[in-house]
């Protein structure tokens, strides 16, 4: 088959069903209210005479679509409410004729207002599904990007979790590695930091003679860990539960039974951290 008759073709048969709704909820309407009776008494005459206006409706969508395919490279919301305008010139005078020439009807002004508003609805409905449809496909585009994101996050996070530290004493005299997810808490203590971490599924301390400062310079790089208190700095991982009170600020972590103590000039970093590390 020709290519452009098939194109044709698609075309045509991806609209049926849009436009066949219109045409129909138009002849149902005009229908069922009666609108614009007219010289015919007979019920299949009626049926008849009122099929014409949806007749006239499902044409005319299918002469603007095509007409739109001219202008197709021009803004699609531009082109949207031009083809509205026409199909709501174009239905209305069609709906004027066909009443005064077949329905034999008096055209007086009410009667045209009563057309051009019913005439209004075919270009509200396809506006309305022009928005739906868009919609849908901005939802898909960011449904797409969020999954990408999702990967994306997945393989930092896999290569944090592999990722391993040393951290040493200050005469470098004793070295402990771990995986930067299994460190849970560094405590200061005096002139020592106590290192909270799991290991083979159990929570273990180890002290190291350093400062927190020395520490927390080494572990920068890594954003699950934040300072909240001048001698505590906590891996986000594994906060349980947490309060931000003026006088009364704390959190707990996984498998620590005591409450971590928040300073007040911590809070608000603490805070914009972990809405950042939740999403």
């Amino acid at each position: 088959m020709n290519y452009p008759i098939q194109r044709l073709i698609i075309d045509i048969r991806d609209k049926l069903l849009l436009y066949g709704s219109i045409s129909m909820g138009i002849f149902l309407f005009i229908l069922f209210f009666q609108l614009f009776p007219g010289r015919f008494t007979d019920l299949n005459s009626i049926l008849v005479f009122n099929t014409g206006f949806g007749a006239i409706v499902f044409l005319l969508l299918y002469v603007v679509h095509f007409m739109s395919k001219i202008f197709r490279n021009h803004d699609t919301e531009t082109l949207s409410y031009l083809n509205g305008f026409v199909l709501l010139i174009l239905n209305s005078v069609a709906f004027t004729f066909y009443l005064r020439y077949v329905g034999r009807a008096d055209i007086t002004f009410s009667t045209v207002v009563k057309v051009v508003i019913l005439c209004l609805s075919p270009p509200v409905t396809l506006e309305i599904y022009r928005i739906i449809r868009q919609l849908k496909e901005e939802n898909n585009l960011l449904a797409k990007e969020n999954l990408s994101l999702h990967h994306r996050l997945n393989d930092v996070t896999g290569h944090i979790r592999a990722e391993m530290i040393e951290l040493h004493s200050a005469d470098a005299s004793e070295v402990l590695r771990l995986s930067i997810t299994d460190i849970v808490l560094l405590k200061s203590a005096d002139n020592y930091v106590e290192i909270f971490f799991r290991s083979n599924d159990a929570l273990k301390k180890k002290l190291i003679r350093n400062t927190l400062k020395n520490i927390e310079d080494l572990l920068v790089p890594y954003p699950l860990f934040v300072r909240c208190h001048r001698t505590c700095i906590i891996n986000m991982e594994y906060v349980e539960r947490y309060q931000f009170k003026i006088n009364d600020s704390y959190l707990t972590l996984k498998d620590l039974p005591e409450r971590i103590p928040v300073s007040r000039q911590y809070v608000v970093s603490l805070r914009e951290a972990m809405e950042a590390h939740k999403g």
